[in-house]
């Protein structure tokens, strides 16, 4: 390990000068063309270049110690080496900084070039934005969810823009983004802020920005999660999620981004792990309990190749989502899975399995072996494999990945979280709070010369957000340099704790992280949030402070506690593990937080309007059919001009600016899952170990039943759609000007 160490740093070193230079790290194909490539490939050799695997971690001695994979080890390059892959998914602890990721790429690459074959690999990583990020110093972004609350299709192209730009400074050249799911089911437990929202018009307008503004940047688009995760009440990562509708129903919703996808010439489409058993018939024996499941979409020749490749008329490269997620791994062998993928018309075949010791490498050999003995079987078409091999070369060749530079360390060093990203970043989440509620003006704050407000948050990493934010406001001469806060993590507190801090406070703010339905429900072990909140509020009250509720996450909670004076969604609620240091290569953070506390001050108007209804709740915390907050709704202060958009219906007014403050109802909800609030949050190509289940910051939950919840409880048109359409028509104009 110590001389892999020692050839790491003087690899390191010799990839910066040569990326300087801007020359190869090393010579490629020598001008073949990508038939000549094709041609010359055996057939483990084609099977390989369908494959896309992982480094996330290494287990050195095949005991079951796991360490993470900053750099290669002599294993690792010895593997790539010796085979063909299509490419590499990298994970938050493969890119921890810019030196340490150019360093981990370029041994990558390398070592692909030095392979039989020498083609230059997809490194691919999941840089969603907001709450789906790997990179430790880059720019994580608002994210989709809010992205579609600005419904500013520009902002969708610069955000990914400024991702395309970081991660391909770094040498990744594929972006596993972006999610064109229509989250149109409150209860989804994986997708909800990862997408742009519940309207397809409203999705396909931002995507076809993102899409763009990757490209932009050379980097390879991967669309997901076809033909739909957005209308599931299991996360695939944990279970087989179930769809039941027919085809019709998936062109209204579903399918309709996709199409816009595939017009904007997006490069890939990953598939989902659901079942759709109105469109694919044929049946599986799970290996786990003898059970029939319906095949689901990845290996589905009826999803694929019928709805896909036949209806919408797309021939780009198709990727699965990562083949060690529950509702693969759980029920199909691996062999059977390659095949039915296969011949479904999938052409790369993500994380067959984790390869993480010596003992999965050789299992890797014995796999690609085993895939190969099928086609020569007569089990899977020969011509098939070619086909998508032809087609993994073709984006290859378009993307400039088989001309392979080294990247350059001085470049990325300026662009991975630089200053102007970050602005970006930050403007964009500001122009994405929704002001949801504001009950007699209350906002933006009065502080006066020396205000002093109370601040909750459920986590340590939320109050240097206050701080950023605080300090901002104080250098522009929004807020006075005598305005002060104290900040209280909640947790294993009660709100009676707090109650002299309140009484000498002018102001209370309680930050709410939603990411499943139990945390609002304070029946729920789960919903401690809101236990504190319901009594915080209310003990506010009592002292006759007035309560800023701040939705940081998923923003169907904003109809749980309408008690509070105003309540803003600002749609993720990564927070600061420290405040940034100017001219410093820093950790990665949000931007949502200050946006939205910014915006309480008054150093920002809020201008964005919900991407998704928010609908009512029962005595019981579950969602009821009445839309409480529609599709399109949003406030702006009262000193300004109202917003002509406004949705008509909606709850009625008691601020002189606009329609703002809900009715007095019991507040409830039902959603249904957590993703991770911390970089590693969720991957479609992760663990479901640590994929989509609680924040590892939270307190540990019980066990959660993974059972399949496909019913969707809201499938109504938003009131206010007409807005909508609007707007997605405006985004669309938008997108061709910028075309």
């Amino acid at each position: 390990m110590k001389q892999t160490k020692k050839f790491a740093a003087a690899l390191c070193a010799a990839v910066m000068s040569l990326g300087a230079l801007g020359l190869p790290a090393s010579a490629g194909e020598g001008g073949k063309s990508i038939a000549e490539m094709l041609k010359g490939m055996t057939l483990e050799q084609k099977i390989e270049q369908m494959i896309m695997i992982t480094v996330r971690t290494w287990s050195e001695n095949n005991d079951g110690n796991y360490k993470n994979v900053a750099s290669l080890t002599e294993e690792h390059m010895e593997f790539i080496k010796n085979h063909n892959f299509a490419g590499v998914c990298l994970f938050a602890p493969n890119v921890q900084n810019v030196d340490q990721t150019i360093a981990l790429t370029t041994e990558i690459q390398q070592a692909a070039l030095d392979s039989e074959c020498g083609i230059p690999m997809l490194i691919s990583a999941d840089q969603e934005g907001g709450n789906i990020y790997r990179l430790g110093t880059g720019t994580p972004t608002c994210g989709n969810m809010a992205l579609g609350a600005s419904r500013d299709p520009e902002l969708a192209y610069e955000n990914a823009k400024v991702i395309g730009s970081e991660i391909s400074s770094l040498g990744i050249n594929t972006d596993l983004a972006p999610v064109v799911d229509v989250n149109n089911n409150p209860a989804n437990p994986v997708i909800n802020i990862r997408s742009f929202g519940s309207d397809p018009e409203l999705v396909s307008t931002m995507a076809a920005g993102y899409i763009k503004g990757l490209q932009s940047e050379g980097v390879v688009t991967a669309c997901k999660h076809f033909p739909g995760h957005g209308d599931t009440g299991t996360d695939s990562h944990t279970g087989l999620p179930l769809v039941d509708k027919s085809l019709e129903e998936l062109k209204k919703l579903e399918l309709y981004p996709y199409t816009a996808a595939i017009e904007a010439g997006t490069d890939m489409i990953m598939t989902a792990h659901i079942q759709f058993p109105q469109i694919e018939k044929d049946t599986y024996t799970s290996v786990s309990d003898g059970e029939k499941v319906t095949i689901p979409a990845t290996l589905s020749d009826d999803v694929i190749t019928g709805v896909l490749r036949n209806e919408l008329k797309y021939d780009g490269v198709v990727i699965t989502d990562s083949m060690i997620m529950a509702a693969i791994k759980n029920n199909f062998s691996l062999v059977d899975s390659a095949v039915l993928a296969i011949n479904a018309d999938v052409d790369i075949i993500l994380e067959p399995f984790a390869v993480q010791s010596s003992a999965d490498m050789a299992k890797m050999e014995q796999y690609i072996k085993d895939v190969a003995e099928q086609v020569r079987e007569g089990n899977i078409s020969e011509e098939e494999i070619d086909d998508s091999v032809m087609r993994i070369l073709k984006m290859k060749q378009n993307r400039g990945i088989l001309d392979y530079t080294a990247p350059d360390a001085g470049n990325a060093h300026k662009t991975v979280g630089s200053a102007e990203h970050r602005e970006t970043a930050l403007k964009a989440a500001e122009k994405a709070v929704t002001l949801i509620k504001n009950d007699e003006d209350v906002l933006p704050l009065d502080m006066g010369e020396n205000g002093k407000a109370a601040f909750f948050y459920p986590y340590d990493n939320v109050k240097p957000t206050m701080d950023f934010a605080l300090d901002r406001l104080k250098k522009e001469g929004t807020v006075a340099e005598g305005v002060t806060y104290e900040g209280f993590c909640l947790q294993d507190h009660t709100a009676e704790d707090f109650e002299e801090n309140v009484k000498n406070s002018d102001v209370v703010i309680i930050a709410f992280e939603m990411y499943r339905a139990a945390n609002i429900d304070s029946t729920n072990t789960r919903g401690w949030q809101a236990v504190f909140a319901d009594d915080m509020i209310k003990l506010a009250h009592k002292h006759g402070k007035k309560v800023i509720f701040i939705s940081a996450n998923i923003p169907y909670d904003a109809a749980r506690f309408t008690d509070a004076d105003a309540i803003l969604a600002a749609y993720n609620a990564d927070g600061m593990p420290q405040l940034p240091v100017d001219g410093e290569e820093n950790p990665a953070y949000g931007v949502n937080y200050p946006a939205a506390l910014i915006t309480v001050f008054g150093g920002n108007s809020p201008t964005g309007k919900l991407p998704v209804d928010v609908y009512a709740l029962d005595e019981n915390t579950q969602y009821t059919d009445e839309i409480l907050f529609p599709f399109g709704y949003g406030l702006n202060y009262k000193a300004e001009e109202p917003d002509d958009s406004q949705p008509d219906s909606g709850p009625d007014s008691e601020s002189e600016s606009e329609p703002d403050s809900a009715p007095d109802s019991e507040p409830e909800s039902e959603s249904e899952s957590e993703p991770d609030s911390s970089s590693e949050s969720e991957s479609d190509s992760e663990p479901d170990s640590t994929s989509d289940s609680e924040p590892e910051k939270e307190k540990a939950p019980p066990k959660e039943d993974s059972s399949d919840k496909s019913d969707n409880p809201k499938t109504g048109t938003a009131a206010g759609a007409a807005v909508i359409a609007a707007a997605a028509v405006l985004g669309t104009i938008l997108v061709k000007k910028r075309s």
